[in-house]
């Protein structure tokens, strides 16, 4: 996690606060993947990405999922799914995984879910 440095000269009348807040989470050990925003999910201190699927077509069937890490990831973390299923890759979907996609299989037909890639 990167801590803010504290300016008196910036304009943000909370950035003592927000200094104090992310001192206090490194020092506590505290990890947060993050969360909802207005805007949709943000990660926060942890080097990952979030992406969905809104469907996952037929049961085995490889899907992409855009994460735009500029890396290519390690893995995953499923975050929410609208239905019960593994979600997995395939030792050929990991190797063809990008700096922004990955690929991956889910066991039941037509599930949506989020996840967190890292």
């Amino acid at each position: 996690m990167q801590i803010r440095k504290f300016s008196k000269h910036l304009g943000d009348s909370n950035n003592l606060e927000k200094v104090l807040h992310d001192t206090y989470k490194v020092l506590r050990g505290n990890i947060s993947y993050g969360g909802n925003t207005q805007n949709g999910l943000k990660p926060d201190n942890i080097d990952g990405s979030f992406g969905s699927t809104t469907d996952t077509g037929l049961a085995d069937t490889l899907f992409s999922v855009t994460h735009n890490l500029n890396r290519i990831p390690i893995g995953f973390h499923v975050i929410n799914q609208d239905k019960a299923g593994s979600f997995y890759g395939t030792p050929t979907s990991l190797t063809d995984w990008t700096t922004t996609t990955i690929y991956l299989k889910c066991n039941v037909a037509h599930v949506a879910a989020t996840f967190f890639i890292f």
